[in-house]
């Protein structure tokens, strides 16, 4: 009997400690869903949040969505001028760069971290494999990096527009102000890299042709590290094209005005027009100060709390409305990163496992000694 015992309990204590290392990984996104499910079971009149939707203009929902795609074309168009410059003889497909975004918003959307970013790396690099052109994947995470960047810059921009013109809340204030000062730091270090790019390639091919599998561990660690750094400069050989550089931050500039016009059209498809344009501006800010640095899967709960609390205290929103505009204007954004993310999945003949995966595999690679 005591023997029979002893398997009857392993499966509950393995159970048990499984559940303890799933809340050591995601305690904090485990809290911020609580928190969120808290206020919607003890602030949310359900009436008033059902009448919402119910009431809700379908035509600027339309138009929503047709803006936030148009945002995220345009978001393709600057990483292909980007793509295009990187790699000699090769020029990216439109529908594949597409498919590799879509991709990687997929991945960003259901994980809470940046994995999506190595995702659109691997994706892409895969499709020009199958393409009969191969390209190396640290210049293509240069490309995705420098795509970034200009992203973030003109963030940065937006960001400071909104400091000085607008009345932000304290936590956002601070939070803007280290966002522009990260984009600025890594627009530093990518010029600088351009700067020492030919540099970096002769230290990586004479380190190459030193290499020995008798080196200690170290030194096979930098001779691979010193390659990968060559390799991933190269992604930024737009960086020698002014007319170029000057094409891509007016595009991601564009892109980012989709983006507030996609919150403004949403604002009049819950019938809050009267916060007008500016107030477009100030959630396209706060969305994306607090979407940052991910804590749950689409960013479910910081979302809501980035734009909730400004219709409340800013504009007098009332809870129910505001919290029914926000579940509504996350899921227009998710819309086409889910959805047509899954669709180009499919057409990539992946699964969203065999994705993560191999991306984390990546991030080993980079890590790995050769």
């Amino acid at each position: 009997m005591a023997a029979d015992a002893v398997p009857e309990r392993a499966p509950s204590g393995a159970a048990a400690g499984g559940l303890s290392r799933l809340f050591k990984r995601y305690w904090f996104t485990i809290l911020v869903l609580a928190v969120f499910v808290y206020i919607l079971a003890t602030r949310v009149d359900f009436r008033e949040f059902s009448r919402a939707f119910l009431e809700v203009s379908w035509a600027f929902v339309l138009l929503a969505v047709l803006a936030n795609f148009a945002s995220i074309m345009l978001k393709v168009g600057s990483w292909k001028m980007i793509f295009d410059c990187s790699f000699r003889g090769v020029r990216g497909r439109w529908l594949d760069l597409t498919s590799a975004l879509m991709v990687g918003f997929l991945v960003n959307a259901l994980v809470p971290a940046r994995m999506g970013e190595i995702a659109r790396a691997f994706v892409i690099s895969r499709r020009q494999s199958l393409r009969g052109e191969p390209v190396s994947r640290s210049t293509v995470f240069g490309t995705i990096v420098l795509e970034r960047v200009f992203d973030g810059v003109v963030m940065g921009m937006i960001v400071v527009y909104g400091i000085v013109h607008m009345d932000l809340p304290a936590w956002a204030d601070k939070g803007a102000m280290v966002l522009a000062v990260i984009s600025l730091f890594f627009a530093a270090a990518l010029v600088t890299l351009e700067i020492k790019r030919k540099k970096l390639k002769a230290g990586s091919e004479a380190a190459r042709a030193n290499h020995s599998e008798n080196h200690s561990l170290r030194r096979r660690f930098t001779t691979r590290l010193y390659g990968i750094v060559a390799r991933f400069s190269e992604g930024q050989r737009v960086l020698r094209s002014p007319g170029r550089v000057v094409a891509i931050f007016l595009t991601t500039s564009a892109s980012w005005i989709f983006q507030m016009v996609a919150i403004y059209f949403t604002l009049h498809a819950f019938h809050l027009e009267g916060i007008g344009m500016l107030g477009a501006l100030l959630l396209l800010i706060l969305i994306n100060v607090a979407g940052a640095l991910p804590a749950t899967p689409a960013n479910v709960g910081v979302f809501q709390l980035a734009t909730v609390i400004p219709l409340v205290i800013t504009y007098n929103i009332p809870e129910t409305t505001a919290l029914a505009f926000s579940i509504g204007l996350q899921v227009i954004e998710g819309s086409i990163g889910v959805g047509i993310g899954s669709i180009f999945l499919l057409r990539e003949g992946l699964t969203m496992g065999e994705v993560r995966s191999e991306s984390r595999r990546e991030l080993g690679e980079f890590a790995r000694p050769a």
